[in-house]
């Protein structure tokens, strides 16, 4: 990889905020202690540098569950900044301080804020009680071009094991592919969640360069020791020598992915 940095700060579960080339953006911005006001807490301190937000030109959203699409994290963005979404939830985000929603289903594409965003199939379930039900859920390729430089990320939001990993990876070069690791426990969980062994078989067959892991660290939603997933991925990726090539990051820290 060359040129400048591609610079992922981890905000926790699965929020980072990507920055490159004056492209920035937000995955499934969730910036507040609590998931859907009286859900589960975080249980890390938490204090967001308002400054992050500055400069972000829009926003993807994975699928509808609370812990990822949070109608208040969305209206603490840039007014001007949309956010990508599965067509059926562009009303709930319209209804997010009036926030612009680009609906798009798997393997369409946008252009917005000096990039391209593609959805890309996932694996999950999907629900928002006591009204929206749905089965949309998908993640998102990034291309970002800046003159003869472009940078691709995948941002796989939440998802559990399936072929879709190695169908997206013949389509994109993938350069740096965010991964969840957490909520596999107990193992019923597990089918609509990757285990650490689980992102490592997915980052293989994505054929990526970096893996930055998401979704654990934040919030108690599972069985696993909270310690657990970074821990078992790293033991994990040492013994398929792939530990070089995974930027761990505590909710709050940032990597500048060469």
């Amino acid at each position: 990889m060359m040129g400048a940095p591609v610079r992922v700060t981890y905000i926790g579960h699965a929020t980072t905020i990507v920055e490159w080339h004056g492209a920035k953006f937000i995955t499934d911005p969730l910036l507040f202690r609590r998931i859907a006001r009286i859900g589960p807490k975080r249980k890390v301190d938490f204090k967001l540098d308002e400054r992050l937000l500055e400069g972000v030109r829009f926003a993807t959203i994975s699928h509808g569950h609370f812990d990822h699409l949070d109608k208040r994290s969305l209206c603490r963005l840039p007014p001007e900044a949309p956010a990508v979404c599965c067509p059926s939830l562009s009303g709930i985000v319209g209804r997010s301080c009036g926030r612009r929603a680009i609906g798009i289903g798997w393997w369409e594409s946008t252009g917005i804020g000096g990039a391209k965003v593609t959805a890309v199939p996932a694996f999950h379930f999907s629900a928002r009680p006591p009204f929206h039900w749905t089965k949309d859920y998908q993640g998102y390729v990034v291309e970002m071009t800046a003159g003869a430089e472009k940078r691709t990320v995948y941002h796989a939001g939440d998802c559990g094991r399936s072929e879709y990993f190695g169908q997206i990876g013949k389509k994109f070069a993938i350069e740096i592919a965010m991964l969840p690791i957490g909520a596999y426990d107990p193992p019923s969980f597990r089918k609509h969640h990757l285990s650490p062994e689980d992102a490592l078989d997915a980052f293989e067959a994505l054929g990526a360069k970096v893996m930055v892991p998401i979704h654990w660290g934040t919030f108690n939603l599972s069985w696993e020791p909270f310690d657990e997933p970074p821990r078992r991925l790293m033991e994990r990726a040492r013994d398929r020598g792939l530990e070089k090539r995974i930027r761990l990051l505590q909710p709050g820290e940032f990597a500048d992915i060469d």
